[in-house]
């Protein structure tokens, strides 16, 4: 009886310190279900992209696969949706409807919190023992690279969540098929400019991505982070948008 005393007692308390309410989520104008099941969609491909890329490279033997969690996706996106409502809802903003940058930094820092993939692996003990393709015919002067090669592939699994945080975001806002700067145009920026410390605009991107997910992995991440990350990464001259994300309202500073 004294324990149940106790929870009634508790319980009274709660409700009269702390305010309880529902949260809308969906609505038939900005955040309807349609948008959701699109969002949810290309978290999913970009999930998919990623993960059949790096197990393209584990050897079948390490017997490894992954699971994609459904329903902590949905929650991404309802958490999402929830974060976005409160700055269109704001009475200090002009935001009729959240552009792509705040789209995407939602839905990564969401992903980032909830991690909806694991990684299973049966024979291995621990993702340490994970071996990659081509053990078996490197040659003694290759063992080194090899190895280098494992370590990173071990890393990326491990963060297998990051890497896949940054497809989504980054995808979302850049069209990386619409390229719209070539090698000639580097060449011809590397002539004119001491300051450019990068071969190609491939491997600038690639650096880019690099930082990206070294940052997401290893630092404290917030919504608005990652906008202003993507909207400062959309001065790189290689990069195509996916759509005009700078003609919407802008907020009041």
């Amino acid at each position: 009886m004294r324990g149940g005393a106790i929870e009634i007692e508790l319980m009274t308390n709660i409700k009269n310190y702390v305010h309880i309410s529902s949260v809308d989520v969906f609505d038939d104008k900005v955040f309807t279900r349609d948008k959701a099941i699109v969002w949810k969609d290309h978290m999913l491909s970009s999930a998919e992209k990623v993960l059949n890329a790096l197990f393209a490279k584990i050897d079948h033997t390490s017997e490894m696969t992954y699971f994609v969690s459904k329903s902590l996706v949905d929650e991404v996106s309802v958490d999402a949706i929830i974060g976005m409502r409160k700055i269109v809802k704001s009475n200090t903003h002009e935001v009729d409807d959240p552009n792509a940058f705040k789209i995407a930094a939602y839905l990564g820092y969401w992903w980032l919190r909830h991690k909806p993939v694991s990684i299973i692996y049966s024979k291995a003990s621990s993702l340490e023992e994970v071996q990659i393709l081509g053990e078996h015919c490197v040659r003694e002067d290759e063992q080194e690279l090899y190895e280098l090669e494992r370590q990173k592939t071990i890393w990326r699994l491990k963060h297998i969540n990051e890497l896949i945080a940054v497809e989504m975001v980054t995808s979302y806002i850049f069209d990386f098929d619409n390229v719209l700067c070539d090698e000639k145009d580097c060449k011809r920026l590397k002539k004119k400019s001491a300051n450019a410390d990068f071969p190609s605009f491939d491997q600038m991107m690639l650096t880019i991505m690099q930082k990206l997910t070294y940052y997401f992995a290893y630092r404290a991440i917030a919504p608005k982070v990652i906008e202003h990350i993507l909207e400062g990464y959309t001065f790189h001259p290689a990069w195509g948008l996916t759509g005009s994300y700078w003609n919407s309202i802008s907020e009041n500073v």
